[in-house]
């Protein structure tokens, strides 16, 4: 069997690289990289709504405003952007999974009916300090129940129980105090706000936090916070702190519900019944007053009259004493002329005669 000639196509001789012109490029390389990062690492850039805290080898060294800055490079100066400006806020006993037009919350009556999706379930365990690796659908719900129970569900002064939901927003004021004094700040205001809420709630009764001790909580819940995280200096304010809702528990919300209804129907008819009052009892004193006025009016205008009939006839006495007979003709002819025109029909007697008579019927209207 004949042998097949094998041909090899010869290698391109490769260049030859000297030891010190790899050196010198791999100087150039490192020089290149280090100035790069040395100019990434000393600069930096703060938002308008934030302050930067630079520290130098971990330790603070100063506080700068928004804008672009330099530090020294290579790690030796690091900054942490604080946002000292914008609005941040807390939920108890509710999180809001989206906000905006159609805002979407999750509470204890979306984890009863069961439509919440796992990542919100996810996400609420998760804020809380806890892992969700591994669980199910329904140990996550069952959970994501506990956190929220053990947040609103509060005891009364009077030994009832009331769910209470509330927010709490802040601004952060000291940015040295916010990330040196304490290691977690959120926490912090957790725990602080609800050891706050939970005081006010069981120094006072169910009535005032369900309906009319809300604003009060409100307002001293917001100084008692303030005045507690002055005291470990986290260098928070707190803007407000609002109730979102209070009621009793669910299972018993029904009958309460009810128990107000009734209380707002009784204190209805009563307004109802102080309208009426309020419209018919001033309107009859004025009426009686107006009667009673009137009556004396009338008894002044009578005994006015009497006196005046008593003062003339007292001087048609005295004249009647002077001349009896004259008075007595005067007084019979304006009597007589007082009452002949109230006669319809006027009849001239005859007199004198036998026999007397009618002698003439004078129709003095008609003439007149």
């Amino acid at each position: 069997m004949a042998r097949v000639p094998v041909y090899r196509v010869p290698r391109p001789a490769m260049p030859q690289i000297s030891p010190p012109a790899v050196w010198r490029w791999v100087k150039w390389a490192i020089l290149v990289v280090l100035i790069l990062l040395g100019v990434r690492t000393a600069i930096y850039t703060i938002d308008t709504d934030s302050a930067g805290v630079v520290k130098r080898f971990g330790k603070y060294h100063r506080t700068t405003g928004p804008g672009i800055h330099l530090l020294f490079p290579f790690w030796i100066e690091t900054a942490t952007e604080v946002p000292v400006t914008r609005n941040q806020k807390e939920e108890f006993g509710f999180r809001t999974m989206q906000a905006g037009v159609d805002s979407r919350y999750l509470g204890l009556e979306e984890l009863d009916r069961g439509q919440v999706p796992q990542d919100d379930l996810k996400t609420l365990i998760r804020e809380s300090g806890e892992g969700t690796f591994g669980q199910s659908s329904s140990s996550l719900r069952s959970r994501a129940q506990e956190i929220l129970r053990g947040e609103y569900i509060m005891l009364t002064g009077d030994l009832n129980v009331v769910d209470v939901e509330w927010i709490v927003q802040y601004k952060i004021k000291e940015p040295r105090q916010y990330l040196f004094n304490v290691r977690n700040p959120r926490y912090t205001i957790r725990d602080a706000s609800q050891s706050v809420m939970r005081q006010l709630i069981g120094n006072g009764s169910v009535d005032e936090a369900i309906t009319i001790g809300r604003i009060e909580y409100e307002n001293a819940g917001k100084d008692m916070l303030q005045e507690l995280l002055d005291e470990y200096e986290t260098g928070i304010h707190i803007v407000t702190v609002k109730m979102q809702s209070s009621n009793p528990p669910l299972r018993v919300r029904p009958a309460f519900n009810e128990v107000n209804k009734s209380q707002q129907q009784k204190e209805q008819r009563i307004n109802e019944a102080m309208k009426l009052y309020n419209e018919v009892i001033p309107k009859t004193i004025g009426e009686a007053k107006r009667v009673i006025e009137t009556a004396k009016g009338y008894a002044a205008e009578r005994v006015n009259q009497a006196e005046g009939d008593v003062a003339k006839f007292s001087k048609v006495l005295v004249e009647y004493q002077k001349a009896p007979e004259i008075t007595r003709r005067r007084l019979y002819i304006e009597t007589m002329g007082k009452v002949l025109p109230e006669i319809p029909e006027k009849w001239i007697l005859e007199q004198g005669g036998a026999e007397g008579g009618i002698l003439l019927k004078l129709d003095l209207d008609k003439q007149m």
